[in-house]
């Protein structure tokens, strides 16, 4: 969050964890509830989510793939809310590969959302040897390398953000294809 705060000051950035949202333990996405039945944490959220113009996805690697919390997070959302906007993907583990497996499981998984992937990815091997518990480079760590590592993908993410918010604005694409809201079928070949 520092790096991003102290290079894109201009930016409103907001962390959100999966694990701050209690779900549910039965699995029911947004869209599936009448319209007055949505619980407020998970209708906050989805206007959260339809606000934002990018996303930093952020993961651990668990078996090879992202974090269960956040696909469960990510499903309770159509595509439509994330359709059309950009996405970074940024992973860790305390391996030597820094969650290179759970990105490519992720990059699919973000492009099926319509939320596609900018080319930089962000990988932290070893990240208990890097990071604090709090996100900050450990002492010994040279934190201006990490900085312009990361910027790179930000960059990136910023850049397309802002092209595809421009376009949106001109060219509204829920109007040119339809918005998967509630039936699966909506997304069936004829």
């Amino acid at each position: 969050m520092a790096c991003l705060q102290r290079q894109f000051p201009e930016h409103e950035v907001e962390l959100i964890d999966p694990l701050d949202y209690q779900l549910g333990e039965a699995f029911k996405p947004h869209f599936a509830y009448v319209k007055s039945e949505v619980p407020e944490q998970l209708d906050t959220l989805a206007k959260k989510i339809a606000s934002a113009d990018g996303y930093i996805m952020v993961s651990p690697e668990y078996n090879h793939s992202m974090s269960p919390a956040l696909a469960h997070l990510l499903n309770h959302f159509g595509s439509s809310l994330y359709s059309y906007k950009p996405s970074a993907i940024v992973t860790y583990s305390a391996g030597q590969w820094g969650g290179m497996r759970a990105a490519l499981g992720m990059r699919t998984f973000l492009s099926e959302l319509g939320c596609l992937p900018v080319s930089a990815m962000v990988h932290v091997p070893k990240a208990q040897e890097v990071f604090a518990e709090d996100g900050s480079p450990l002492e010994d760590v040279d934190g201006d390398r990490w900085h312009d590592y990361l910027s790179r993908a930000f960059l990136q993410l910023f850049w397309w953000a802002e092209a595809t918010k421009k376009q949106r604005s001109a060219v509204d694409p829920h109007t040119m294809i339809r918005n998967f809201t509630r039936d699966p079928s909506q997304r069936n070949a004829p």
